[in-house]
């Protein structure tokens, strides 16, 4: 039988890349980190598609960032995303180094590939337009309710002659 375990025992998904002598672990990115790199850079998916992916091609902040996010600190709770420091650091690492973090932050980050995650944000964003539409729908009916009803304009409204 298995051992229940708690995200607080399991690392987050990552790969070990050789960087010079040593080696880094690079692990996937945070749905909180890709909000704050979309944030930062609002076209970063269509950055990545035009580069075709290849890191001399891309926004050189856009590609720090993205080598800081799958980054952890010490104490493995937060990302080094928005750490000036690291995010240059990471902007000037050479080419190759780059491209190589770049794919392992893919596989960690989008194991399915990166198309299922975009597709199911697509249909959660959907969803999320159509219960805001309900919420429209059923709050402007209560309001109706609430409201005196409009003449239509073919209805005169009676007026009293004054002096009368």
């Amino acid at each position: 039988m298995a051992t229940m375990l708690s995200l607080l025992d399991v690392l987050p998904r990552h790969e070990q890349i050789i960087v010079g002598d040593g080696k880094i672990d690079v692990f996937g990115i945070s749905g909180g980190d890709i909000g704050e790199i979309l944030r930062r850079f609002p076209n970063a998916f269509q950055e990545i598609a035009d580069s075709g992916s290849q890191s001399i091609k891309m926004n050189p902040g856009l590609m720090g960032a993205l080598i800081s996010a799958c980054q952890r600190t010490r104490d493995g709770m937060s990302s080094f995303l928005g750490d000036e420091k690291m995010e240059a650091k990471c902007r000037f690492l050479d080419a190759q180094t780059q491209m190589e973090i770049f794919w392992a932050i893919g596989r960690c980050t989008f194991p399915d590939g990166v198309g299922p995650f975009l597709e199911d944000l697509l249909s959660l964003s959907e969803s999320t337009v159509k219960v805001m539409e309900l919420v429209v729908q059923v709050a402007s009916r209560g309001q109706d309710t609430t409201s005196p009803p409009k003449p239509r304009p073919s209805e005169q409204p009676d007026i009293q002659a004054s002096g009368n």
